[in-house]
């Protein structure tokens, strides 16, 4: 079912009212990677956690496993933890998990759509897939704001599926900014397009791209480095705030013009298709069957190429001028 972000906001909001304040309890917790919630025969709540991988991964596990122990420290809630690294391993942990009666609460839909965990049947599962990494949604929620989320029904054995799905979402924050309904296939296939194509694979080539061609005309490294990566997040906060044309709006007529006369020599017909093609992979699961060989192999082809990156001028460049811009980042590293 497909819902414009404001009507469906509205209907969450509306459900979250209904719950009481025990049932609260259940759904309280930052992102996860895989949540699992029940209540006992006293009553009362428990929350589960399985991760695909070590919790000192200063990432994704981790921020997991800290929202984890905050549940137990902050409202004394029972929490257990299974870290598995392997689909069938992952697999066995949910069975455990949905044997003891938790509902599973999936924060992405990758691994159901691609890596082949088997889901029990006869029990609850669904996604709630906020759209930001975890310490973003944590911070937003301290705040007292929150960031969109991706809904889906795996399996609804209770008749209460999306009942828990909204209270899970509107416990992490995500509904104070709104909901789109999806599927776990959905959201894994749209979520890994945008990461590559734009996110982290389009735009940072782009940047280097072009600090290249700068410093190979003989200007100075930390000048383009500011020109093609620092000022980017001016933009992006603009675009963030209304999308494109509120950016154009908002920026100096000279650099609309330039916008329009040269940024679309950059998307050729030529670049239209290999996006074509890269959706093509995703939707296929040759990129997830490449990256399951990569992580099972220990990932080490992806640390040479993180290792390689890191030499890159631009890494030198950019330190050089965050340093003399005394920017937060660099004080933090002293």
């Amino acid at each position: 079912m497909r819902f414009t972000s404001s009507p469906l906001r509205v209907q969450f909001l509306a459900s979250i009212s209904l719950k009481s304040e025990m049932h609260r309890l259940c759904f309280y917790a930052v992102i996860m990677v895989v949540a699992a919630c029940s209540t006992d025969h006293h009553g009362g709540f428990r929350v589960g956690l399985v991760t695909p991988g070590s919790v000192t991964d200063a990432a994704w596990n981790s921020g997991a496993y800290a929202g984890l122990q905050k549940i137990h420290d902050s409202l004394g809630i029972p929490i257990s933890h299974i870290e598995a690294r392997s689909p069938a391993e992952q697999s066995e942990a949910l069975r455990s998990y949905a044997a003891q009666g938790y509902a599973l609460v999936f924060a992405h839909g990758f691994a159901v759509a691609f890596d082949g965990i088997q889901i029990p049947s006869g029990h609850d599962v669904v996604l709630v897939a906020p759209k930001a990494q975890g310490h973003f949604v944590r911070s937003e929620f301290v705040a007292g704001r929150g960031v969109p989320c991706m809904l889906g029904i795996g399996a609804d054995a209770s008749g209460k599926a999306q009942y828990k799905a909204l209270s899970y979402a509107g416990r992490i924050g995500c509904l104070r900014s709104g909901a789109i309904a999806t599927t776990f296939r959905e959201e894994a296939i749209t979520d890994l397009f945008g990461e590559q194509a734009v996110l982290c694979g389009g735009v940072p080539e782009l940047i280097k791209a072009a600090f290249d061609t700068l410093v190979a005309r003989g200007y100075a490294p930390e000048v383009a480095y500011i020109e093609c990566l620092q000022e980017l997040k001016i933009i992006a906060d603009l675009m963030y705030d209304g999308g494109l044309h509120y950016m154009r709006t908002h920026i100096s007529r000279t650099a609309a013009w330039g916008s329009f006369t040269s940024g679309e020599r950059l998307i050729t017909g030529e670049t239209r298709r290999a996006l074509a093609s890269m959706l093509d992979d995703i939707e296929s699961g040759k990129f997830a069957r490449q990256w399951i060989e990569e992580a099972r192999a220990g990932q080490t082809h992806l640390d040479a190429r993180i290792s390689e990156e890191s030499l890159h001028e631009i890494e030198s460049a950019g330190r050089e001028a965050r340093s003399l811009m005394n920017s937060p980042t660099e004080r933090k590293k002293t």
